[in-house]
């Protein structure tokens, strides 16, 4: 059980699961569409076996040869709709995975670059204090803009086309 815990949230700590499920900073519902894949995987097959068991109980019903030619075309198109409703919901599983997976990439991306630039805090003269150069911050001065990377090969952000892998870890 720890292990699946492990998977999902990271950890096993309690303060720490709590922590990522009130502030979405991890998401936890991609280990679980595995679990709703499957749900809905049974769910299909159950209607599969729905539409063979009509079928069943229709040419048992009208008798063999009107039964038959009955039965048949609703057989071949619930089958047919059973198997293209398994697609859709492979599908529809797939495309919940790959958004889960950008949005990992990017808070991954965000995180590499966070990391990469680091606001560099004001030095204060030796007589100035915090306090005292308030003042000044509270003057309407149009603010400087936020540092960025001047290196093009730390600059992640700026080439969209470039597709890092990174380890999934904290930075």
């Amino acid at each position: 059980m720890k292990r699946i815990i492990r998977q999902v949230f990271g950890t096993t700590r309690p303060k720490e699961i709590w922590g990522d499920l009130l502030t979405f900073e991890r998401l936890v519902t991609k280990p679980i569409v595995h679990i709703v894949y499957w749900v809905g995987l049974g769910l299909l097959i159950i209607a599969a076996f729905a539409v063979a068991g009509i079928t069943v109980g229709t040419v048992i019903k009208e008798g063999l040869p009107w039964g038959v030619l009955l039965a048949l075309p609703f057989f071949i198109v619930g089958m047919l709709s059973i198997l293209v409703g398994v697609l859709l919901w492979r599908g529809f599983c797939e495309f919940y995975l790959a958004v889960m997976s950008i949005a990992d990439d990017l808070r991954h991306l965000r995180q590499y670059q966070e990391k990469l630039v680091q606001p560099e805090p004001r030095a204060y003269a030796a007589s100035e204090t915090p306090e005292a150069a308030a003042p000044e911050a509270a003057a309407p001065v149009a603010d400087a803009p936020s540092p960025t990377v001047s290196d093009p090969e730390k600059n992640l952000l700026e080439d969209p086309f470039f597709r890092p892998r990174f380890e999934k870890r904290e930075f």
